[in-house]
């Protein structure tokens, strides 16, 4: 089953410091290739929302799954998936969240 998938505002700021970040570090197709690779675990999830493990302990309602050096921390309302933050490993999820 497809849901609709939204990003947060929040969310899409993180993609556009991503991208920013890697360019920056290791090159604009570097950059292209990460995001994509970000878009392309956002359609998953789209399509399988169980696939991201709960993490009540962060959040009521909220899932995380890994894309490399991320966590896509997104929330299902009605069979959509909403991306709430995209935030690097070492981060203190609970602080960004």
């Amino acid at each position: 089953m497809t849901g609709r998938l939204t990003l947060s505002p929040r969310a899409q700021l993180d993609i556009d410091e991503i991208w920013d970040y890697s360019a920056d570090r290791w090159g604009i197709d570097q950059a292209e290739t990460y995001v994509r690779r970000l878009g392309q675990h956002m359609a998953l999830i789209a399509c399988q929302p169980d696939l991201g493990t709960p993490c009540p302990e962060i959040r009521a309602g909220y899932h995380r799954f890994p894309c490399q050096a991320h966590i896509l921390f997104y929330r299902v309302v009605e069979g959509d998936v909403e991306i709430v933050r995209i935030l690097h490993s070492r981060m203190d999820f609970v602080r960004h969240l």
